[in-house]
């Protein structure tokens, strides 16, 4: 099992984060409109629980709004900020909200609560003001009590200890810096999404993606992420090339420059290298071509080993009577051979030792 994605704030941000104001509206699949709460009453456990909740979404991946002034989430998330002492307007925005999500998701979405809250913690030992969104399962992990008198009130019933382990029940989850507190707008995290998908644009669905109106943060951890990517997929334009030796090869270089500046040409020459001239030529071309219209031509980062995912090292290939491969590294590291004829696919595997592992 991979190690967890490192948190994009500190323990001390982490530690210090206080929720202000807390509401969440239903959202039934079924349902044209959605049930708008007026208040939400929460027991200091369930508070505590998400508090947990928002500093785990940290974990997610960073956005820019694509259209700042003109985004509505941005606009309804400044509003909320605006408005910490004023309750109605709060609840007036986070409705907004709430109705913004279902429209931008279609009739699949699963039933579900839209919390919204305001919080604050300490950035640079200064407080700052952040808005939260998180999508939860409705049925059955969250149970309410609703106030006779106006049903718009409400009460969570005892969160048991199977909620407060159950983190699974979040389906989604946005942190929104409404200021300049750091360099992302949106860290967005969505349930089913492997580790894998973060840092690149599969690491959200287009609906919520849409919702929140922003694009990928072009980061030194996605950037790392494109290269070996399109790298791959570059390679399999090659007869003469090997893709999984290639992403292998990428994988080793950056590994090898960890926190170092490196540049795409460097990428190219490593792995266009041939021994005849004319066919590194025609391949360092392609690589230029191909990278230009993925907009990395020339592109320089700083390597980040870190944000590779294991699945990403390793290659895994299944034939068609279900016999699955599996290494990590080049194939000739690996003892593995691929020879195609005839139709046919052959692999060789060399190993001084065998073990079974069944």
């Amino acid at each position: 099992m991979s190690s967890p994605r490192a948190l994009a704030i500190s323990q001390a941000m982490r530690d210090s984060i206080k929720i202000h104001k807390f509401i969440y509206h239903i959202l039934l699949t079924d349902e044209e409109e959605v049930d708008y709460l007026t208040a939400v009453t929460l027991t200091e456990d369930q508070e505590s629980f998400f508090q947990e909740m928002i500093a785990e979404s940290s974990r997610g991946t960073k956005y820019k709004f694509i259209d700042a002034e003109n985004a509505p989430l941005n606009t309804h998330c400044n509003n909320l900020i605006d408005s910490l002492d004023d309750n109605n307007l709060f609840i007036e925005q986070s409705k907004l909200i709430a109705h913004d999500f279902k429209a931008k998701h279609d009739k699949r979405m699963a039933d579900g609560i839209v919390v919204v809250t305001t919080f604050s913690m300490l950035v640079n030992m200064q407080p700052r003001n952040f808005v939260a969104i998180l999508k939860l399962d409705y049925k059955p992990v969250l149970q309410q009590i609703r106030d006779e008198e106006d049903p718009s009130q409400v009460k969570f019933q005892e969160i048991t200890d199977s909620l407060l382990e159950e983190k699974a029940a979040i389906q989604k989850r946005a942190l929104i810096d409404v200021g300049d507190s750091f360099d992302w707008d949106v860290i967005a995290v969505e349930r089913g999404k492997s580790n894998a998908d973060h840092d690149t644009d599969s690491a959200i669905g287009s609906h919520y993606k849409n919702f929140l109106s922003v694009s990928l943060l072009e980061n030194n951890s996605a950037v790392t992420r494109k290269a070996i990517s399109h790298s791959n997929k570059w390679a399999q334009q090659h007869e003469e090339l090997i893709p999984s030796d290639v992403k292998a090869r990428v994988i080793r270089y950056i590994g090898a420059h960890g926190e170092q500046n490196i540049n795409m040409d460097d990428i190219r020459d490593l792995i266009c290298e041939h021994p005849d001239d004319t066919t590194k030529d025609r391949l360092k071309a392609s690589f230029d071509t191909y990278m230009d219209n993925v907009e990395l031509s020339g592109v320089q980062f700083t390597a980040k080993p870190d944000s590779i995912p294991n699945s990403d090292k390793r290659t895994k290939v299944k034939t068609n009577r279900n016999v699955v491969l599996e290494w990590q590294g080049e194939m000739r590291d690996a003892g593995v051979t691929r020879v195609d004829r005839d139709g046919q696919t052959i692999y060789t595997i060399t190993a001084d030792n065998v073990n079974d592992i069944s």
